[in-house]
């Protein structure tokens, strides 16, 4: 969980040779950003990033939970949702509405110390994001009957959150740490501070806080900085002028024992979440402490990774990650494991972490760490709306827009005694706090006074004498002469390459028996080859900075990377080994064995996506659609090495096989790099294609229901769907979309006029064989059953009347925006190349989709509505409590 993010920028070429008026930035902000302040009071900040054609718009509001009154705990909250719930100009829903007409997404979000209101778009749409935020910030009118039925969402929240123990663990670990400091304070305030909440309480923290002064207006991709001036100045600089009144925050006092909160839940795994108080980000600890998380536990080369999860199997998963917000923050280190263990896994997780109190890093650890903080970077140069993200927290925190380019040059000279000096000065027992949820009747496997007993030893232990916007886009495609299928995508706007290789299998592809073997095969993959070990490729791969790891899911299976520009030739070497000789060395497969098992546990703590399994067991039946794309207990426990190579062996042909590359490199050098490693990949005899498997039909209601001890419900209606190569594809997609989305009926009339659900959607998924379209939702126990009814009324009056102008036209323009967004980076392009020319489109389809979907038909629409949707022939799946 690294709240913070680890993406921190370097400088690039000046972006803005002078700032036209208000304040004068420093030097270091004109050569990244433009800076200037309205007669208004708002701060307004513009990083033009010319890597996609996408402007990143958001509202950052000094104000969150920090600022609240306890007695009013989650008011920032409830506001961030009843921001979009009408102006004096628009009513409830057409903020939405008006946003995805022109294939936009908006939405809000609350921490500790901020509100963001934020939306991303094409940026040709820019005025209009201007126009929706400022109306939403200077005119929000807080009906009251929105607010009545938008608290009965916020408490669903509030149970959806205590129905998952990761949550449950991490709101606890707070609470714990911070006594007196607000970050002691959920975020989303409590049930009964929620229900005191009135409208005149939030009308009155609205105009204290919600004011220019307090704000800061960040843009973020294609923006011009001099054209857009009038435009901000004519929506934003309309708001009154103000600022906030600022109180001193409470601080936290110096802790000095350990501090043991464990609470039982409806589990399968244990979830263990440990924090140190360490620096704020304006403590000048930060850049080595940030360092020291990334040693400790980011990657498969990290220490917690490699001693208690590798070398031990002590845990299905475990982590580190620093917190620096505006106050003094947390390292959280932590972890996910069989209770029976918890103890044992509890004390090599602090003998780990303390033990960069008792020595410097070790040989290359430094250098992968400061190594993955520049990478991090160019990669987020991919996203606008992260760019955003970062430039308004800087500016929000530090008041410096431009502090990437400090932070990376601090992190460059940080060494390592610097590291071991942060580690001696917070990571000490009485500076730890320790939440763990364990299964129901289980809480007395780690006691408050053994914690503490375990955490003196193993510091003792530890720390003993003994102890340890694309500028071009050419694409070509090439067949190579044993049938493997390449594709190359130029894009010279950032200095990153993504490679992936796919072959038609997947789930689809295994056989009998051996569910499971597709994910398990991927996974190891990057596990060991004729060449090298699984640690020497992780090594390989995290002193790159890069990414390299396999992939599985219900069609295909692969490799997928993504490296520096620079580092192309070595990366795509690994690539190649890794693919072509994977040797599934049995040790390696017992540790993913074990992770496997552990997932699989978990996963039925995600109650949406166990209600989804639940749903597509009984829609398909036989069809291998149907399973567990983990497997199951007994066929994950009962693999073998040989399985997994009979399975890679059978699906591992060239004439099955498609590559594709896309990033900073010229076609021709690509493809010839392709053709000297795999053009002598050998067809394998007796290969035979995978073709079309029959999906079962269900001619009246089939309802499969399964009985958990949890507050919320969760259910599935689904039907027959679409091919990827059907012609009514997309005239599907566009239904799921019209009736989903914030503007949507369903979110309208089921969420929030009816206050049903904190979650409701509906969607098309479209696979090789036969889909499903499908509308979910998450309620209460007490309301499920007309939860169900009311969906139900819904899908009979869309069957019957269909969907409106209005809604068709804002559905084709999200679906088009959503997907120009989501194609933001090499390697979604990589990716949807792969997938599009596996399943039978042809890789043209990445670039004709938006295309296709504009010319999406009304009449089309709903004829899919009146075949496919039907009151009396359908799939349901609930999960409920008992």
């Amino acid at each position: 969980m690294r709240i913070r993010e680890a993406a921190h920028w370097l400088a690039g070429a000046a972006l803005i040779a002078a700032i036209a008026g208000g304040a004068t930035p420093s030097a270091v902000e004109a050569a990244l950003v433009e800076k200037y302040t309205l007669g208004n009071g708002l701060t307004v900040v513009i990083r033009p990033n010319p890597s996609s054609p996408v402007v990143a718009v958001q509202a950052w509001v000094k104000a969150g939970s920090t600022t609240e009154p306890e007695s009013r705990a989650g008011m920032s909250h409830i506001l961030e949702h009843m921001a979009f719930k009408g102006t004096k100009r628009r009513g409830p829903g057409e903020i939405a509405r008006e946003v995805e007409s022109v294939g936009g997404e908006i939405n809000a979000y609350t921490s500790f110390d901020q509100t963001v209101y934020h939306i991303t778009l094409s940026g040709r749409f820019l005025e209009n994001a201007l126009d929706i935020l400022a109306d939403t910030l200077g005119n929000s009118v807080f009906d009251a009957g929105e607010l009545a039925r938008e608290l009965e969402v916020i408490l669903e929240e509030v149970r959806m959150n205590e129905d998952n123990p990761g949550r449950v663990a991490s709101k606890a670990l707070f609470r714990e740490a911070y006594k007196v400091h607000p970050y002691g304070r959920p975020v989303i305030g409590y049930v009964d501070t929620i229900r005191q909440t009135t409208r005149d309480d939030l009308i009155a923290y609205f105009r204290a806080n919600y004011v220019p002064g307090n704000m800061v207006l960040v843009l973020a991709g294609a923006v011009d900085p001099v054209t857009s001036r009038p435009l901000i100045e004519k929506t934003f600089g309309r708001l009154p002028p103000g600022s906030a009144p600022k109180g001193p925050m409470p601080a936290e006092p110096p802790q000095e024992e350990t501090r043991v909160v464990v609470k039982e839940k409806d589990a399968r795994r244990a979830y263990l979440d440990m924090g140190f108080h360490g620096p704020s980000m304006r403590d000048p600890d930060v850049y080595a402490w940030d360092l020291l998380s990334m040693i400790l536990g980011s990657g498969e080369t990290s220490r917690l990774y490699r001693a208690v999860k590798d070398g031990k199997g002590l845990v299905d998963s475990v982590y580190a990650s620093s917190y620096t917000p505006a106050d003094p923050g947390l390292l959280f280190v932590g972890g996910t494991l069989s209770p029976e263990v918890a103890r044992e896994a509890l004390k090599e997780i602090l003998l780990e972490t303390f033990r960069l109190a008792a020595a410097p890093p070790e040989g290359a650890e430094l250098a992968r760490a400061k190594t993955a903080t520049e990478t991090d970077f160019l990669y987020s140069l991919e996203s606008q709306s992260a760019v955003a993200r970062h430039v308004g927290f800087y500016e929000t925190t530090l008041n410096d827009a431009a502090f990437e380019q400090t932070y990376l040059r601090r992190i460059r000279a940080v060494t390592a005694d610097d590291i071991q000096a942060v580690a001696k000065k917070y990571l000490a027992p009485g500076n730890l706090t320790v939440s763990a949820v364990l299964p129901t009747g289980e809480g007395g496997i780690l006691p408050a006074e053994e914690v503490r007993a375990v955490a003196r030893e193993a510091y003792e232990e530890a720390t003993s004498p003994g102890g340890k916007a694309e500028r071009k886009r050419t694409v070509m495609k090439e067949v190579l002469g044993n049938g493997i299928r390449v594709i190359v995508r130029e894009n010279r706007a950032v200095p990153v390459v993504a490679v992936q290789a796919g072959f038609l299998a997947g789930v689809r592809g295994e056989p009998k028996g051996k569910a499971g073997v597709a994910g398990l095969t991927a996974g190891m993959l990057v596990k060991g080859t004729l060449r090298r070990t699984a640690r020497e490729i992780s090594e390989a791969v995290e002193n790159m900075g890069a990414d390299l790891s396999g992939y599985s899911g219900r069609n295909s299976f692969g490799l997928q990377g993504k490296f520096l520009q620079r580092d192309f030739e070595n990366g795509f070497r690994l690539f190649a080994e890794s693919l072509l000789g994977p040797t599934f060395p049995a040790e390696e497969l017992e540790k993913k064995r074990i992770e496997t098992l552990g997932a699989l546990k978990q996963q039925k703590d995600q109650l949406t996506q166990a209600t989804f399994l639940l749903f597509l067991e009984a829609h398909y039946g036989g069809h291998p659609y149907g399973r567990n794309p983990l497997g199951t207990e007994n066929s994950v426990r009962g693999m073998t090495p040989s399985d997994l190579k009979e399975y890679y062996e059978r699906w591992a042909d060239p004439r099955n096989m498609v590559i594709a590359i896309s990033g900073d490199i010229d076609a021709e050098e690509a493809l010839a790099a392709v053709r000297k490693v795999f053009g002598e990949m050998p067809p394998r005899p007796g290969y035979e294609a995978l073709g079309a498997l029959p999906v079962p039909s269900h001619d009246a209601v089939l309802k499969v229901e399964e009985l958990r001890d949890n507050q919320q419900a969760h259910f599935v209606i689904g039907y027959p769907g679409a091919r990827f190569t059907d012609p009514d594809r997309y005239a599907l997609d566009v239904l799921g979309s019209a009736l989903a989305g914030m503007g949507g009926r369903l979110f309208v009339n089921l969420r929030d006029k009816k206050s049903l659900a904190y979650s409701v959607t509906s969607f098309s998924s479209e696979q090789v064989d036969p889909g499903f379209f499908a509308f979910y939702m998450g309620t209460s126990e007490e309301k499920l059953d007309g939860a169900i009814a009311d969906t139900l009324v819904e899908i009979s009056e869309v069957k019957k009347d269909g969907v409106t102008r209005e809604e068709f036209d804002r559905a084709k323009k999200w679906m088009i925006g959503t997907y120009e967004i989501g194609l933001q980076s090499n390697s979604a392009y990589a990716d949807k190349m792969v997938y599009n020319e596996l399943y039978g489109t042809g890789y043209e389809e990445t670039f004709a989709a938006p295309e296709k979907i504009a010319a999406v038909n009304l009449s089309d629409v709903n004829r899919l509505a009146a075949s496919v949707l039907d009151r009396d022939k359908y799939t349901i799946a609930v999960l409920r409590g008992k």
